[in-house]
């Protein structure tokens, strides 16, 4: 475990001796006074990969409303470690994430959100190691939609690749606190028929609405083999552009993570921002 470490956040002030600018650590109760219109931080995965430069993703700046800052993870991951349960941190270099989000904290950020939904994995200690909210994955809101859905119902998810959803014993569940007595769907799109299609995202051959047409496809799949299915998560990042396809096609609530990002930030905002 790495210990959380406050980041430190720094001002200017006229010392009243010397008559002269000082800078002085921030008291925790002056951090509030100091905002520049960024109330959400993105901590990203870098390197990158081409579909990401598209507006409507999750992880572009250009597809929200409102200011957010980017901030990019080096090392972020090692892809091998998602599959193997004595990977130190389940596969995330933790120790940079932790650093990337007490950058941002530093930064004057109010809430963070995290580029992908499988770092729901690391949900706890990421928000132990700051001191503002912590969103890791689209995951977080599984138990609230379950409460909502009529009737108990299932709640369907749609993933990047099931395997690594529930690897390392579940617990990316447990971290997002989704327990056994939350009913559940699960399609991977690694693993469905359209794998071939949905992996061209990382390359020039991404056409957008191949890609749509097969996201959209499995999650038709998934809500025909659960008729039960009250409301669809989208845990992949990649997948908010979707949404709105996958809404008319199954005519069922959709969770994405852009959906994610908006309520943070109607959560954190400073009142100004209302302001015309």
């Amino acid at each position: 475990m790495i210990p959380p470490q406050s980041a430190r956040r720094r001002i200017i002030e006229l010392d009243p001796v010397l008559h002269e600018p000082v800078v002085r650590d921030m008291r925790e109760d002056e951090r509030h006074l100091y905002y520049f219109g960024e109330a959400v931080g993105l901590l990203l995965f870098q390197p990158w990969y081409y579909c990401i430069s598209a507006a409507g993703h999750a992880c572009n700046a250009a597809t929200y409303d409102f200011p957010v800052r980017l901030k990019f993870v080096s090392d972020p991951f090692d892809p091998v470690g998602f599959h193997e349960s004595s990977a130190e941190w389940k596969g995330f270099n933790l120790p940079n994430w932790i650093q990337s989000a007490q950058e941002l904290q530093e930064e004057g950020v109010r809430a963070i959100v995290c580029g992908c939904g499988l770092t729901g994995i690391i949900q706890k200690e990421m928000s132990a190691a700051v001191e503002i909210p912590v969103y890791t994955s689209s995951m977080l809101f599984v138990p609230e939609i379950h409460a909502t859905v009529a009737n108990g119902k299932r709640v369907g998810i749609l993933t990047v690749s099931r395997d690594q959803l529930v690897g390392h014993d579940r617990a990316l569940f447990e971290g997002c606190d989704i327990d056994d007595d939350i009913p559940i769907a699960i399609a991977g799109m690694n693993e469905s028929k359209a794998a071939d299609i949905w992996l061209t995202m990382t390359t020039d051959n991404f056409d957008k609405a191949e890609v749509e047409g097969a996201v959209v496809d499995t999650a038709c799949r998934l809500v025909n083999d659960y008729p039960d299915i009250g409301a669809l998560v989208l845990e992949c990042t990649d997948m908010p552009q979707y949404s709105q396809a996958i809404r008319t096609r199954t005519g069922l609530p959709v969770f994405d993570a852009v959906d994610m990002v908006n309520r943070v930030h109607m959560s954190v905002k400073d009142p100004v921002e209302d302001q015309s």
